[in-house]
């Protein structure tokens, strides 16, 4: 590009800036959909500016005013119409290391063709990301409205245990027990939302010290606070299903449970369904898992919603960390089908108080989405090299939440 066209770049951006469209960058990478369409082959995607042509010839006529999604150094990053060009990213394999595996950005392998009402409403919560302003592009004066989106992608995590932000998990969810009124001393165990009205987490959640799960809290980020920049909604538990095999007297598998609320839930930028895996034969070597439990062995639980990222374990090196006190419990071992194993050499794992939280993956057909791949069940000692911890596999159970959350009629 000449230099020229470089400085007339330039000059709009600086323009766009000052007429007062600053404040509603969208603050989207590069391949981001900044304007959704009904139809998907419409959608406006992030592009970079000397790769979009209609917003070159819009400019040179004076008739767009393009809407930037960021910039990458001095590249300016615009919201692009749709064209025919197709834009493809390869993302390299996974290395592995002693016990556990490198962490690593997952490209989520193809469905096995069976249809699956959680991915058909997973795409329908992906939606809710975006909210609609009027459309900033044209200098028409259009009173057309787009989408934009409300929420936060943190593409790159910090380890160890880290605060999450506003908006970053809004499927997780407090679940207290104490009958009366949401209390700050009874929250003891985590969910997640996967639906208006159902709470998806451990079967040992159902009751605590013959206390039964009485409370759902979501949009929390610190429940001690009211100015940790969200704003969270109670619900109270009306239904606790249990998964038909769990029989926690004799061993610890099955360890899943679904939780009906009292009412709908209602959607907001902190409050929002995450999708469940459907996919029996996805591998990561990474996930990220959340909660407020506690923060090492005998600590109190965090009042602030925490994120890590662990490494998955394969089934048969998970099976050798654990000790006859535990296995005894596991008379036919981790279950491969049902379970997952994962952890960390450098002092990160789940603890008490996180059980029932989800660990999750990117999703990576939608911006902002997670995708839950497990359980927060059981483990050993928290953070205790070469013990991992062993997760409930939700695709295993994938029919019995369909038939359950989203019914046939």
């Amino acid at each position: 590009m000449r230099n020229i066209e470089i400085l007339q770049y330039w000059l709009y951006v600086l323009c766009f800036m000052n007429s007062g469209y600053y404040a509603q960058l969208l603050d989207l990478y590069e391949g981001e959909i900044c304007y959704k369409s009904n139809d998907d082959s419409n959608n406006h995607i992030c592009r970079r500016i000397e790769d979009c042509a209609i917003v070159n010839e819009g400019i040179k006529q004076n008739t767009i005013n393009p809407q930037i999604c960021s910039f990458d150094k001095s590249t300016v990053i615009v919201c692009c119409p749709p064209t025919n060009k197709i834009i493809t990213t390869t993302i390299a394999s996974p290395s592995t290391t002693n016990i556990f595996n490198s962490p690593t950005e997952i490209t989520q392998p193809s469905t096995t063709g069976k249809s699956h009402k959680a991915n058909e409403m997973c795409q329908q919560y992906s939606d809710l990301i975006y909210t609609s302003i009027k459309d900033p592009i044209l200098l028409s004066g259009s009173s057309q409205n787009i989408k934009i989106k409300n929420c936060i992608d943190v593409l790159t995590l910090i380890v160890n245990g880290t605060k999450a932000v506003p908006k970053e998990f809004p499927h997780m969810v407090l679940i207290g027990y104490n009958k009366e009124k949401p209390d700050n001393r009874s929250w003891f165990c985590g969910g997640s939302l996967i639906s208006d009205t159902w709470i998806l987490t451990a079967a040992h959640c159902e009751k605590i010290s013959n206390v039964p799960a009485s409370w759902a809290r979501l949009g929390e980020l610190n429940y001690l606070t009211y100015n940790d920049g969200t704003i969270h909604q109670d619900y109270r538990i009306l239904q606790r299903i249990i998964h038909p095999s769990y029989q926690p007297s004799r061993a610890k598998y099955n360890d899943i449970a679904l939780f009906r609320l009292e009412k709908k839930v209602k959607f907001t930028e902190y409050v929002r369904p995450i999708c469940i895996n459907t996919n029996h034969f996805l591998k990561t070597s990474s996930i990220i898992a959340t909660g407020w439990g506690q923060t090492a062995n005998g600590e109190a639980f965090s009042p602030d919603l925490l994120k890590v990222i662990l490494n998955t374990v394969p089934a048969k090196i998970c099976n050798k960390t654990y000790p006859k006190s535990i296995t005894s419990k596991l008379p036919n071992g981790i279950d491969d089908d049902s379970m997952i194993c994962a952890g960390s050499n450098e002092g990160k794992d789940t603890c008490g108080g996180d059980s029932g939280g989800p660990v999750q993956i990117k999703h990576m057909n939608y911006t902002c989405m997670y995708l839950q791949i497990g359980i927060t069940s059981f483990g050993r000692s928290c953070a205790e090299k070469n013990s991992p911890a062993v997760y409930t596999k939700v695709s295993k159970y994938i029919q019995w939440i369909e038939n359950i959350v989203w019914p046939t009629m």
